[in-house]
């Protein structure tokens, strides 16, 4: 099997918003389900690694979009191993219109934890996940430093996790973070602008009936870092920027 993985998504009405785009929600859930059949095809997903008491977790995420992909349109979503170490493997995606026009990448880091301790596990003991690193192009800078929110930041927000938020393990849904994080803004800036990247940092857990606060300051002209809190705690942070 080609280390490069294929697929392709339909944009319907009920996946755009009011400008009839898809949002950047759905494309992180396309993301998160062309590199879930991916890892399964390949031996290396959920019931294989369930099978070792492992499990994934996304630990941080950077994403560029140069076009937003249109109501009745198809997106193509490529997706590769970039690299291979103890802690982490790096994948990385690209996305395409219909006619392999290329209008965005992403860069995403994940650690494989054990399902009972939570803790890190060595991800080199997968057999063969080496074997399906790809050299492929992906220009986007990596995955940057988001600096910690300690002053000059306005409370933007605040929410309790509930049932629609939570994933398999009944915590916070990696892309729930960013839809959480993007109704920050208000409706008028996605008249007039469009979000050309955004940083994730994925800390610790959301829990089931937490209650967050999402915290934001403005870091220059259409620039935002974001962190979200359960108390002192940072759940996660993440960087914005508007074009």
């Amino acid at each position: 099997m080609t280390p490069i993985g294929r697929y392709e998504f339909g944009i319907d009405a009920y996946l755009t918003d009011f400008r009839g785009k898809a949002t950047l929600p759905m494309i992180g859930g396309f993301m998160l389900q062309a590199a879930t059949k991916h890892a399964e095809e390949r031996g290396f997903g959920y019931s294989a690694m369930t099978s070792q008491q492992r499990v994934w977790v996304l630990s941080r995420i950077a994403i560029e979009v140069f076009e937003y992909p249109k109501n009745d349109t198809v997106m193509v979503l490529k997706t590769w191993v970039a690299s291979v170490n103890r802690l982490f493997t790096e994948r990385h995606f690209s996305f395409e219109d219909e006619q392999g026009r290329e209008i965005g990448f992403a860069k995403s880091l994940w650690a494989s934890i054990d399902l009972e301790t939570r803790k890190p596990t060595n991800v080199l003991e997968l057999d063969g996940l080496s074997d399906y690193i790809a050299e492929k192009e992906n220009p986007i800078e990596g995955m940057t430093k988001i600096p910690a929110l300690k002053d000059d930041y306005e409370v933007a927000t605040d929410f309790v996790v509930k049932y629609s938020d939570v994933d398999i393990n009944k915590h916070l849904n990696s892309m729930k973070y960013i839809e959480h994080f993007v109704d920050v803004f208000d409706i008028d800036m996605f008249r007039e602008k469009e979000i050309r990247r955004i940083e994730i940092n994925y800390i610790s857990e959301g829990r089931y009936g937490t209650k967050l606060d999402i915290l934001k300051r403005t870091e220059k002209d259409n620039i935002f870092v974001l962190e979200m809190k359960d108390g002192d705690m940072t759940v996660c942070s993440t960087r914005i920027i508007w074009d």
